[in-house]
């Protein structure tokens, strides 16, 4: 008696330590004990009560169309009823693409093409939303329709075979497994995950080729979920955004794993196990090695990346607090607002590569991050992201949403209000990209100045040169052309190559090569800048860098290049750019052509004997090159050029402005003004429409200056100063006069009348370590950039030294110069 009494004690402790290390479902993205907490913020807090309230409404209305009929509803499902074999489920339609013969990716499917895969989407989302309120409600009728639209899925899915193209097949999208792990795969381990205690309970699905409720299939709906994660770790390619994209199905399927060996094994691969096709986490988070650090693409591919891996970290922490990945890589998180501070005035973005001139500001990621570092202790963090999210919230530019919203977002922080302070200058390092900034004490943002130089070779990046945008009157006004659809000739062959940016020209022949799509190009290299970033510039009014470039693609540029862009603030509401480009091929019979895009309706010249004239075949030597895929271009791209009208060889000053004039705020300008030199011709053409450009704009050609330098262009630069202003004011540069040093280039007299004085400027740039001597001025200065600013009696107001080490104005030693730069108002 005593014996058996013991054994069954034993028993009962075996089972009870057994089921101790079975985690009880559902926990990828919440546990049933969070249950009652969820239902509490639900009935306590409006924001949480709306998000549940309208989920319910939505879901509702599916659920009773599937009641009325759950055979009829069920075969809405894209099945291919021509392939059914006897008593199985037929398979689905494929979701592909043809384009010229040949099969493609997804990237430009038609309407017609992704019918499969919208109504897989839209099936597959009421199952996870009928899950989801099956778990707040545990009302099982909700339960029963997931789990039968589940079940027809991995009936008729496996009826398939999964494409052998490990590059980027698919199971349903045989040829774009890439985009179907971010839309399909996913949603399945959530639904199972969701439904699993009524799964267990010998919960039922309904069969619509039986027409009848049976057993649900949990071995089959093993091996699918492991089908997905293989599509992810033994499919695709590494060293880009597209293992980040893919992880969020590799994890919610490892995880949707029973057996915890195999879970853990699958879960490897997204933390620490690489393979040939994907990248692990401790790969990934290299991209954030210094606090600041951001993921090495374009504007929304480098925030939507970091925020997948922000809410992974997220759902594997909550999965197993003792991971602490917040805690292993706060890096991650303190690059979610990184692009906050890469804003122009008019709080559009720095636009680079395949970038977007307009985002979206993640602020559902920060949350995550406040999350996050709620469970590993990270008080800094938590401390940057409350008052963000706060501020958000308070002025109506976030509204939480959504399930993951619902289930970890808390109701408020402290009513803490924060502003972003964006410093002088910043770079964006892996791009090439320095900035500079002058907001205006207005704080009107018509009045604020900022431009950029840089280019680099990244994902998604263009092949573009040394490239420059330039802001004013509100408006990102010098343009690149940004880009519209992927794979299309106008994006293939001018949008991601020289021709559709500010750049230099060599030889008609820049390009790209090597790399990520044979787009590789040299990063644009800092020599000097100032105010250098996080330091407080030494003049409120100046800033300066200068870069440089090798144009060594192909062999027929061979070229080095400098470019030294100044920001001049000369009052409140005035101030202009100068641009000094150097370029200079190792070849022989070189030329160069300097590209300057500006949206508006028309450039205008005020020289009357450029003697214009048509030349439609100027730029088409390479449109009708071979063009290949991702592969081969037609460089530059400048065969997009219309209404081509090009100058008689000119060697005088010339000034010209392009018109924008359809503005809702009213017209604006830009105004340049280029110092002649010999062997110059000037051409002006109508560029592709640059897209994401304010209305009207958006749908019309881009007014583009062409500067073509037979010969050199190093010793006497291209030479351009811009300046932008409004129909109520009138330009405020009077006049530009180039200054020069035994022939050669050296720097510009600027004269400009603003609203309180006139002011003469004489602005000095050169490259590293040359010196400049002229008695007229009587100055002497060793060093790359100065402004000496005299008021109208040319007396002495302000000298600025960006970057030099000696200067001697009249006959007087100026200084102490600290750390090669100098400020002194007189």
């Amino acid at each position: 008696m005593n014996f058996k009494l013991l054994k069954l004690v034993f028993l009962i402790l075996i089972t009870n330590s057994v089921s101790s290390q079975i985690k009880e479902r559902p926990f990828i993205l919440v546990s049933s004990e969070e249950r009652g907490q969820i239902l509490e913020k639900i009935n306590t807090q409006n924001w949480a009560n709306d998000i549940y309230l309208k989920l319910k409404l939505k879901t509702d209305v599916e659920v009773n169309k599937f009641y009325e009929n759950p055979q009829f509803y069920i075969k809405q499902l894209p099945f291919n009823w021509s392939e059914k074999q006897q008593s199985h489920f037929p398979p689905f339609l494929k979701t592909t693409h043809v384009s010229n013969g040949v099969q493609e990716n997804l990237d430009n499917a038609t309407d017609e093409d992704w019918k499969p895969a919208e109504l897989l989407i839209t099936y597959l989302q009421v199952a996870l939303d009928c899950g989801t309120i099956y778990y707040i409600t545990q009302d099982e009728k909700y339960a029963y329709m997931a789990s039968s639209i589940l079940y027809s899925f991995l009936k008729s899915v496996q009826q398939s075979e999964v494409s052998t193209w490990r590059s980027r097949g698919g199971w349903l999208f045989p040829y774009d497994g890439f985009r179907e792990v971010r839309v399909i795969g996913y949603r399945l381990p959530l639904i199972y995950d969701f439904i699993h205690p009524y799964l267990i309970k010998e919960g039922k699905a309904f069969d619509i080729i039986i027409n009848k409720k049976v057993d649900f299939p949990f071995e089959e709906a093993q091996k699918v979920f492991k089908a997905y994660a293989n599509l992810t770790v033994n499919y695709g390619q590494t060293g880009s955004n597209h293992c980040v994209l893919e992880a969020p199905s590799l994890v919610y399927n490892a995880l949707a794993m029973d057996d915890k060996a195999e879970r853990e094994k699958w879960l490897s691969y997204f933390l620490t196990e690489s393979t040939e096709n994907q990248d692990a986490l401790n790969v990934m988070v290299k991209n954030y090695k210094n606090e600041g650090d951001i993921w090495p693409e374009t504007s929304q591919y480098l925030n939507h990346t970091t925020s997948i891996l922000a809410r992974l970290m997220l759902v594997l922490n909550k999965y197993d607090p003792s991971l602490k990945l917040g805690e292993k890589h706060p890096n991650v998180l303190h690059a979610l607002p990184r692009l906050d501070y890469f804003v122009y005035p008019n709080n559009e973005i720095v636009r680079w590569g395949d970038g977007h001139r307009h985002a979206h500001v993640p602020y559902e990621a920060y949350d995550d991050a406040y999350a996050l570092a709620e469970m590993d202790g990270l008080t800094e963090i938590q401390n940057k992201f409350a008052p963000l999210i706060n501020k958000a919230i308070s002025k109506g530019k976030y509204k939480r949403e959504g399930i993951e919203a619902l289930f970890w977002y808390d109701g408020s922080f402290d009513n803490a209000s924060t502003n972003v302070d964006l410093s002088r200058t910043d770079r964006v390092y892996h791009a090439g990209i320095v900035l500079q900034r002058n907001l205006s004490s207005t704080k009107n943002p018509k009045d604020g100045l900022m431009c950029f130089v840089g280019g680099a070779h990244m994902v998604h990046g263009h092949a573009e040169g040394m490239n420059i945008e330039l802001y004013g009157e509100g408006q990102v006004l010098g343009v690149d052309n940004g880009r519209n659809r992927y794979g299309v000739d106008l994006h293939e062959n001018y949008s991601r190559i020289f021709a559709a940016h500010n750049t230099v020209i060599v030889n008609g022949s820049s390009q790209g090569e090597g790399g990520w799509v044979n787009l590789g190009m040299n990063k644009i290299e800092l020599i000097s800048m100032e105010p250098e970033v996080g330091k407080t510039g030494v003049s409120p009014n100046h800033s300066f860098s200068l870069t440089s470039f090798e144009d060594d693609k192909g062999d027929k540029a061979e070229a080095i290049q400098e470019r030294t862009l100044a920001l001049i603030r000369t009052s409140p509401t005035t101030g202009y750019y100068v641009d000094v480009f150097r370029s200079k091929s190792r070849l022989p019979n070189e030329y160069h052509d300097y590209l300057y895009h500006n949206i508006g309706d028309k450039l205008v010249f005020e020289n009357k004997d450029l003697n214009f004239q048509k030349t439609p075949k100027r730029y088409m030597t390479n449109a009708d090159s071979p063009w290949q895929r991702n592969k081969v271009y037609r460089h530059p791209g400048w065969h997009f050029f219309k209404d081509v009208k090009t100058s008689k060889s000119f060697t005088s000053d010339v000034k010209a402005t392009f018109h924008t004039k359809k503005l809702k705020q009213g017209d604006i300008f830009m105004q340049l003004h280029i110092p002649g030199f010999e062997n110059r011709t000037y051409t002006k053409v109508k560029a592709p429409t640059t897209f994401e450009s304010p209305n009207p704009y958006d749908a019309m050609p881009t007014p583009t200056l062409v500067v073509r330098k037979e010969g050199e262009a190093w010793e006497n630069p291209f030479v351009v100063v811009f300046e932008p202003y409004n129909e109520k004011e009138t330009s405020s540069i009077q006049s530009v006069t180039k200054i020069e040093q035994d022939g050669l280039y050296k720097g510009l007299k600027i004269v400009s009348t603003t609203p309180s004085e006139t002011l003469i400027q004489y602005i000095i740039t050169q490259s590293k370590n040359e010196s400049f001597q002229n008695e007229e001025i009587d100055v002497f200065f060793k060093g790359t950039f100065a402004v000496i600013t005299l008021n109208q009696k040319k007396e002495l107001k302000s000298i600025y030294i960006g970057e030099g080490e000696s200067m001697t104005y009249k006959n007087k030693v100026i200084g102490p110069i600290t750390d090669n730069v100098f400020y002194k108002e007189y």
